[in-house]
């Protein structure tokens, strides 16, 4: 893991109550890296509590019965690939991946308001994946904004070193923008996907959610965002 050298395990610290569903092996995540991090004034243990300790990755496996996933990190780091579902979340909306479902107690709680509620329904959603120099600021920046100038989506979530999340409100738009990306992509003829540099920032395009045809299917061609006093505030 870039800036990163191993502490083990005991850098995490027990996992709290989360009401959550569980993430499927491919989930793409962000989570939370057991190592040390140096912010300027030399090397320092990450907390689960520190931003700058979360990374990018995707679901190998889990959770198993003590509510630990397995990562693949993006960097393909091998060290402290498994991590307590508390500090797992998932890129699409942020919301912490659930461990194992757990067996009601004998005597039933209150109901929660909370216990009816669903999450909303986000607009088209693509990952385009970065080189490894996506971890270089400056050139980040000119990655997202060279996919914000040529496919204008209408939203953007940044700031993470090797992707971008672009949301569309059109299914039309979406699927345009994929289409277009994975075309470049598919002009790739080497072996080793790593070495190929067929478009100048991304190397990998996917959904997140449901696809243009599903969307289609089910007479969601048009996102219309919810009023922001409508809104349910997630991690």
């Amino acid at each position: 893991m870039r800036g990163l050298v191993s502490v083990g395990l005991a850098a995490l610290v027990a996992p709290r109550t989360v009401q959550a569903s569980t993430c499927p092996a491919g989930t793409p995540v962000t989570a939370f890296f057991a190592g040390e991090v140096d912010l300027g004034s030399g090397n320092q243990a990450c907390t689960p509590q520190m931003e700058q300790c979360y990374y990018g990755g995707s679901i190998a496996g889990g959770p198993d019965a003590a509510g630990n996933y397995m990562l693949n990190w993006e960097d393909g780091d091998e060290n402290h690939q498994q991590v307590v579902h508390n500090y797992v979340r998932r890129v699409s909306n942020g919301e912490t991946c659930g461990a194992q479902e757990q067996k009601a107690p004998p005597q039933a709680a209150p109901e929660d308001e909370d216990d009816n509620w669903t999450p909303p329904e986000i607009p088209c959603t693509l990952l385009p994946r970065f080189h490894w120099e996506g971890s270089d600021p400056a050139w980040n920046k000119e990655a997202v904004d060279s996919l914000k100038s040529q496919f204008k989506p209408d939203e953007v979530i940044d700031g993470f070193d090797w992707h971008v999340i672009l949301r569309f409100n059109d299914v039309s738009m979406c699927e345009k923008a994929y289409n277009n990306l994975e075309g470049v992509l598919k002009q790739c003829t080497e072996q080793d996907q790593e070495k190929c540099h067929t478009h100048k920032y991304v190397k990998a395009i996917e959904y997140v959610g449901d696809d243009p045809a599903t969307r289609r299917k089910t007479g969601r061609h048009i996102h219309v965002p919810q009023p922001e006093g409508n809104k349910r505030t997630e991690l």
